[in-house]
């Protein structure tokens, strides 16, 4: 994956997801223990300029260790900067009741206070998001479309003996999405009938009247496709808007060519909240990769 620049492919799903989320938001998203509520807590941790610039950094050290086949000394490795080699050789683990071991993990690729932001809860660097209602809906909506990439990427290499899954059309994403959220949207459907012009009908993907909820997916397979896909996104904002149980819209845009420019201005420009004949409709555009 594509990430400031660098072309990430070694460093796992979910480190690659943290660096998407710090491009686009400057932000890492965790669940953290807490020892004062003997339980977990979904956490928004912000990142300074610099911050992002040294884990960034950090992470493509890891990316070119694993590439090099995960060595002995991170500084065998001639293009990883030299003060990064020097702390990921002289890290080590500790466990309780054991001596601490050396181990080239991660945290061992990132600056002391970088590993204490990312995996401790450090006074005053995050925010529990305490979500209710809709935000708790879309936060749950946003995590599911998150785990599309990776999912497919898996269905795609089953382990030896087991076919294939393939995720090749937008129905695919739609069943996909249905199978992950209706753990936690008890009256998602599929194809929900929105009136249309002359008597006919159009059909949203999925759909939660409880929720006032409609998701509608888009599928990118050829070069050059991507401003049809914005028309056709106008056109369902108009018709679906129509329909009194969509109050929130949500665009899945899968873009399997990797044919936008800018995914990350793409779902800016298109999300937010719009006023069509008197009514508030909030619109949010996600794009991801296969």
């Amino acid at each position: 994956m594509k990430l400031f620049g660098y072309d990430f492919r070694e460093i796992g799903e979910h480190h690659t997801q943290d660096l998407f989320q710090l491009e686009r938001e400057g932000a890492i998203y965790a669940d953290h223990w807490f020892d004062e509520i003997g339980d977990f807590r979904h956490i928004r941790i912000k990142f300074t300029p610099e911050e992002i610039k040294e884990y960034v950094r950090s992470m493509w050290a890891l990316e070119l260790y694993y590439r090099a086949g995960s060595p002995e000394k991170a500084a065998a490795v001639p293009k990883i900067p030299p003060d990064i080699a020097e702390r990921a050789d002289s890290y080590k683990l500790s466990f309780p009741d054991s001596e601490p071991v050396e181990s080239h993990c991660p945290a061992a690729f990132l600056t002391g206070e970088l590993e204490a932001l990312v995996c401790t809860n450090v006074r005053g660097r995050y925010v529990i998001l305490e979500e209710v209602g809709t935000e708790n809906l879309l936060s749950t909506l946003k995590r599911a479309v998150d785990a599309l990439t990776p999912s497919i990427r898996l269905f795609r290499c089953r382990e030896k003996g087991l076919s294939p899954w393939a995720i090749t059309r937008e129905d695919d994403i739609r069943d996909l999405l249905f199978a992950i959220l209706r753990a936690s949207i008890s009256d998602i459907t599929r194809e929900e009938p929105v009136p249309s012009r002359a008597g006919s009908f159009r059909f949203v993907d999925l759909c939660s009247k409880v929720a006032r909820l409609f998701i509608e997916i888009k599928w990118i397979d050829k070069k050059g496709s991507w401003r049809r896909v914005i028309k056709e996104m106008n056109d369902d904002v108009q018709s679906y808007i129509k329909h009194p149980a969509c109050e929130n819209l949500v665009f899945v845009v899968v873009d399997a060519v990797k044919d936008i420019p800018d995914p990350a201005q793409f779902e800016k420009e298109l999300s937010g909240t719009q006023l069509i004949d008197g009514k508030n409709l909030r619109v949010d555009v996600f794009v991801r990769e296969t």
